[in-house]
C-alpha cells in the first residue's frame, strides 16, 4: 500500500465501508495463575500468507514465542465456480510469563507498527479468602498526533462505551447514529489528521523562508485536502503547495523516511480496524465481579468492536475470590479452643 494511495482506503482505516475480504479475526486468551503468572496465547486468521513471520503483535520465535499452529484453510466463495477461493491462514501463538510486568515489557510497546496490549494483577488478603483481580488493557489504535477529542464530543465516547458486544442488534437510532459518527471521524478527523501529519513533515525539513509560508497557509491547504473531489490516486501535495509558492524538496531520504513512518501508520491503523475480536480471560477461583460479554465456567470472553479502542483504553477486567482454607481451620481451632476454655469455666 503506497503512501499517496491511503485517502483512497481512508473509509476501511475506521470502518465506514465493509470488505469482507480484507476481515480477520484475532483471539487473545490470557490464563492467569494464583502467583500473577500468565499463559498468553493469540490466534491471529488472516489472508496474509506471512503473519506467522510478520504480525502487528510482533509475534515470533525470536522472541520466545511458540507457533503451535499453522494452518490454510480454502473456501469456496461461489458455488458455481471453483475458480473464487478464499484462502485464510490461521496461526496460533503461546507464550508463558512470570509476571505482568514481564507481559507488558513486551506487548505495550510504543511502536507505532504493533498492537499496543498491557495487564494488571492484584491480589488482597482478606483473611478468610483471597481477591485476584486481572485486566487487559487495549490501547488505542489511532495513531495520529492531532487530537481527536477537538471531533467528538463525551456524548459520543459515552456512546462507544455502550455499545454491545460485536454482532449484537442494535435500535435503529443508535444505527442512524454509528453511521454518522463513522462519517463524521472519516469525513472530518481523518482528513484532517492526515494532513496534519504531513503539515508536520513540511514544517519539520522545509528551510526558514518556507516554514513562515507554511504556517499562513495551513488552513488554506486543510481546505483544498477537504473537498471530497480532490484525486489521491497519486500524491497530491507537490501540486498544492507549488500553487501556494511553496517549494517543499520531497525527493530527499529524509522526507522519505518521513512518509513511510506515516504509511506504516495508517497501514497499521487499517489492518487493525477491519478485525473481528475475542478476547478470553481465564480466572481460577469463585466469581466476585467482571465486565465480560458471557461467561462459562472460570472462562471470561468479549467481542468488542474496535471502536471501544479506537481512541481510549479499553479495559476487560475480571474479579474472582478463593477461601484460604488454613485462615478457615485456624479460625476453627480457635473458636473451638475458645468454647472449649468457656465450658470448663462454667
Amino acid at each position: 500500500m503506497k503512501t499517496q494511495k491511503l485517502f483512497s482506503i481512508a473509509a476501511v482505516v475506521f470502518g465506514v465501508v465493509s470488505l469482507t475480504a480484507c476481515e480477520h479475526q484475532v483471539a487473545v486468551r490470557t490464563s492467569v495463575h494464583e502467583d500473577g503468572s500468565l499463559d498468553r496465547e493469540i490466534r491471529l486468521t488472516s489472508e496474509d500468507p506471512k503473519i506467522s513471520k510478520q504480525n502487528y503483535f510482533g509475534c515470533s520465535d525470536q522472541i520466545g514465542w511458540t507457533l503451535i499452529s499453522d494452518s490454510l484453510h480454502v473456501k469456496s466463495t461461489a458455488s458455481d465456480s471453483s475458480k473464487n477461493k478464499e484462502k485464510k491462514h490461521t496461526v496460533i501463538f503461546r507464550k508463558s510469563y512470570s509476571s505482568v510486568a514481564d507481559a507488558n515489557a513486551e506487548t505495550s510497546s510504543s511502536l507505532d507498527t504493533l498492537f499496543h496490549l498491557s495487564s494488571k494483577f492484584e491480589k488482597h488478603f482478606r483473611w478468610f479468602y483471597t481477591i485476584y483481580r486481572f485486566e487487559d488493557t487495549y490501547h488505542p489504535i489511532n495513531r495520529f498526533r492531532y487530537p481527536i477529542t477537538d471531533f467528538l464530543t463525551a456524548t459520543d465516547f459515552q456512546f462507544i462505551e455502550n455499545m454491545p458486544a460485536e454482532g449484537k442488534p442494535i435500535s435503529k437510532a443508535d444505527s442512524l447514529f454509528l453511521t454518522k459518527l463513522n462519517e463524521r471521524i472519516f469525513d472530518h478527523y481523518f482528513t484532517r489528521a492526515y494532513m496534519d501529519e504531513y503539515f508536520q513533515i513540511f514544517m519539520q525539513i522545509a528551510d526558514p523562508t518556507q516554514i513562515q509560508k507554511l504556517k499562513a497557509n495551513e488552513k488554506s491547504l486543510f481546505d483544498v485536502v477537504s473537498k471530497k473531489d480532490i484525486n489521491f490516486d497519486n500524491n497530491p501535495f507537490p501540486k498544492l503547495l507549488d500553487s501556494l509558492g511553496i517549494k517543499i524538496d520531497m525527493s530527499t531520504e529524509e522526507f522519505k523516511h518521513l512518509d513511510k513512518g506515516v504509511e506504516s501508520k495508517v497501514n497499521f491503523m487499517s489492518w487493525a480496524s477491519e478485525g473481528k475480536y475475542l478476547h478470553n480471560i481465564h480466572m481460577p477461583g469463585e466469581i466476585v465481579n467482571h465486565n465480560a460479554d458471557s461467561v462459562a465456567g472460570n472462562e471470561f470472553y468479549w467481542k468488542p468492536s474496535y471502536l471501544k479502542f479506537a481512541f481510549k483504553d479499553h479495559t476487560f477486567f475480571v474479579e474472582t475470590k478463593k477461601p484460604n482454607i488454613w485462615a478457615w481451620v485456624v479460625s476453627l481451632i480457635v473458636i473451638g479452643a475458645a468454647a472449649w476454655g468457656l465450658r470448663k469455666k462454667f
